[in-house]
């Protein structure tokens, strides 16, 4: 048995993207082209989703170390 490869967040790449390939690559084409979270509100809900995903990433590990 193969085992997928996750997609992971353009943004922070250390943090899965639970969205899959399609939503990660079209984060990174955002990302790579006039990216502005000041002034777009679609790359301040990429930057946030980021963020939220790396907390929830970070509770995650730190709930099993304890």
């Amino acid at each position: 048995m193969t085992q997928k490869k996750e997609a992971m967040c353009p943004l922070f790449p250390d943090v899965v993207c639970p969205q899959g390939d399609e939503a990660a690559n079209a984060c990174d084409v955002r990302m790579h082209t006039d990216y502005d979270p000041m002034m777009d509100y679609k790359d301040y809900a990429f930057m946030d989703c980021a963020i939220r995903r790396a907390r929830e990433q970070e509770e995650k590990k730190n709930r099993i170390k304890n």
